[in-house]
């Protein structure tokens, strides 16, 4: 299915019914609020979009300015020491995991969601790729607006219960409560909020399960798709994860993107 098929727009109330299954626990539900800043250049904090086929919502995510201006956003570094004895010829590499706000003030495409149920693999890339092609592409046409970074956040590993092995090995000593609660809870904010319970000082991945340890970086089998097609747009891993899950974030130079360098035409938006 050809991206020209599908068309962008941003979402309307009357879209929730059919978007709100599609998030995860935690994502934003609701419809931006109106930005008092927005008039100083005409481009709202955050856009959510969807792409619609033939009238009907096909994949949705959330185009944001700058993050973690107002409320402090936290990731880890994944990072590397070497602990060496020149004399007794050992060399010993650790993965560190770091807590900060390196991105703050990054731009971010959130809440990357579509619809799976009756759609083949070729109809849901087909729509990711429109969505991503046509976010870009608005970013492109706003550029002035937007930060020089990119970022895009993807779900980590979880069992059939919805646990994190990258949890259970670190966040859970920490916090007992159940992440997924806490996330309906407190929305998009929780991690913001449990991050002040988290350590500060380098906590080295050896000292975590091995399940934890197999969990940084990599992506929920469901949002591989997803994955695929922020990497053909050209975003890459940054080495930075996610506290709740240790999901891979995805990264890159706005102006390197030749989508958001270049933006096509786009379709006309309803009146």
């Amino acid at each position: 299915m050809s991206a020209s098929a599908y068309r962008l727009r941003p979402v309307v109330a009357g879209d929730l019914p059919a978007l709100l299954p599609w998030l995860r626990p935690g994502a934003a539900r609701g419809l931006p609020r109106p930005d008092a800043d927005a008039a100083l250049d005409a481009v709202p904090a955050e856009q959510w979009l969807l792409v619609e086929q033939q009238g009907q919502a096909r994949a949705c995510l959330r185009l944001r300015r700058a993050i973690g201006l107002l409320q402090p956003r936290p990731w880890y570094h994944v990072g590397c020491v070497v602990h060496a004895a020149p004399a007794l010829n050992l060399q010993h590499r650790q993965h560190t995991l770091l807590l900060g706000n390196d991105h703050t003030g990054s731009s971010e495409l959130a809440d990357l969601a579509w619809q799976q149920a009756g759609r083949s693999l070729a109809e849901q890339a087909a729509a990711l790729r429109a969505l991503v092609q046509g976010a870009l592409a608005r970013l492109g046409s706003q550029r002035s607006a937007f930060a020089s970074r990119l970022i895009v956040e993807l779900p980590g590993l979880r069992d059939a219960q919805g646990r994190s092995p990258f949890w259970q090995g670190l966040g859970r000593h920490f916090y007992a409560g159940d992440p997924l609660a806490a996330a309906e809870r407190f929305g998009p904010d929780w991690r913001c909020h449990v991050a002040a319970l988290l350590p500060r000082q380098p906590v080295y991945a050896a000292f975590l399960t091995e399940a934890a340890q197999a969990a940084i970086a990599q992506v929920d089998p469901a949002h591989r798709l997803a994955m695929d097609t922020l990497w053909h747009a050209g975003l890459r891993y940054g080495h930075h994860i996610t506290i709740d899950d240790g999901g891979p974030v995805f990264e890159a130079v706005v102006d390197a993107l030749d989508t958001a360098a270049s933006p096509p035409r786009q379709a006309a938006e309803p009146r």
